[in-house]
């Protein structure tokens, strides 16, 4: 297929979002002290911020909650399970954002396969994240400027797999949809969103996950490097 565009997913395709995640929370952490208090046990801490985060992130367009509102709300919580001082909540969350949206952890190859598509294709990203973090990180690894176009959801007002966040892309890459090829990990948010808009995807399957007889996506990889399989690099 002659493909006029690549479009890629952010977190988890091209950038390592959990290990990221990890190491930020980590230097969050130590930077504030919290690792130094007896009654702080890092796994515990991890798995209930971990789910008070998800909970509210979750919630989080019906609510109406800033992403710093999110974040404090999670160190609030987790630290009250914990019985814990919740006072620093605030800044925590303040300082393990600013980590975070510095933090660029690459994906194997993404770095490489991006060098190599750049002037080849007009390259996009569709992500269902929030813009200061994902520009931020793109910028830090230095690989901002090999894309024409960033459709971020809370920028846009559309996530996937609404096929609207899909539309947009395309409208800005001034392409069709039968132009483009869709690259991303999930088979919610990513699969369904390129089939709702007409795409073509391409499954990066990082982790091994059995894929259900009702799931076909045109192309699965277990690495990036494999994409070359199927579009000239």
């Amino acid at each position: 297929m002659n493909y006029k565009a690549i479009i890629f997913d952010l977190d988890n395709t091209l950038l390592n979002y959990s290990v990221s995640e990890l190491k930020s929370m980590q230097h969050t952490v130590k930077e504030h002290g919290l690792i130094q208090n007896e009654a702080f046990i890092w796994d515990t801490f991890w798995k209930l911020f971990s789910k008070n985060n998800m909970s509210y992130w979750n919630a989080r367009k019906n609510a109406g909650y800033s992403i710093y509102q999110m974040l404090e709300y999670s160190f609030r919580d987790t630290l009250k399970e914990l019985k814990l001082d919740t006072s620093a909540s605030m800044i925590l969350a303040n300082l393990y954002w600013d980590t975070f949206c510095k933090a660029c952890d690459f994906e194997d190859y993404a770095k490489d396969l991006l060098s190599q598509l750049h002037g080849r294709y007009s390259l996009a990203i569709i992500s269902n994240g929030i813009g200061e973090a994902q520009r931020g990180r793109l910028a830090a690894g230095g690989i901002d400027h090999y894309f024409d176009t960033l459709v971020i959801s809370d920028e846009v007002g559309h996530w996937k797999p609404d096929k609207k966040i899909f539309d947009e892309a395309l409208k800005r890459l001034n392409i069709n949809h039968t132009e483009a090829l869709f690259i991303g990990d999930s088979l919610i948010d990513d699969y369904h969103g390129a089939v709702n808009a007409g795409l073509d995807f391409c499954y990066y399957n990082r982790t091994a996950k059995a894929i259900e007889n009702n799931i076909r996506p045109k192309y699965v990889i277990d690495n990036l490097k494999a994409i070359s399989n199927f579009i000239e690099v």
